[in-house]
């Protein structure tokens, strides 16, 4: 949101102390699309995919980072950790499996709406397919 705000700033001061004054200045009247917040991704979910259902997820902002949330995926014992930031639409995580040290895979996360994340985990390595998940709120 930042970064948008930025470019549109050095967009306007550009346009106004343009040395050109007789070409009419168009005015871009679309609203801004809305910003995803944290609070659409953040809690404890529970997936809902079939024959996937032990598959859970957490979400929560972290304190000693701002603007990044840190995710925990938990399946079959094994939990994989990350964190990441809001990207458009989408919170992007990179994965770690927690005796791991180096990423093994990305999470996409995206609200579908207040209760529903559909999530694709995608491996870094790309020798398997995505894993594509749906979450709803357990919390």
């Amino acid at each position: 949101m930042i970064r948008h705000v930025l470019v549109v700033t050095a967009f306007c001061a550009a346009t106004g102390c343009s040395s050109s004054a007789s070409e009419p200045k168009v005015v871009d009247e679309t609203p801004a699309t809305p910003s995803v917040t944290p609070d659409a991704f953040a809690g404890v979910w529970r997936s809902t995919t079939p024959s996937l259902e032990f598959v859970g997820l957490s979400v929560y902002s972290k304190s000693s980072e701002q603007g990044v949330l840190a995710a925990r995926l938990t399946f079959s014992g094994v939990a994989w950790e990350g964190a990441g930031r809001i990207d458009g639409d989408s919170l992007v995580a990179s994965m770690t499996p927690s005796a791991g040290t180096t990423p093994a895979s990305v999470i996409v996360a995206r609200a579908l709406d207040a209760r529903t994340l559909q999530v694709r985990m995608r491996w870094t390595a790309g020798t398997a397919t995505d894993l594509r998940l749906t979450f709803v709120r357990n919390d």
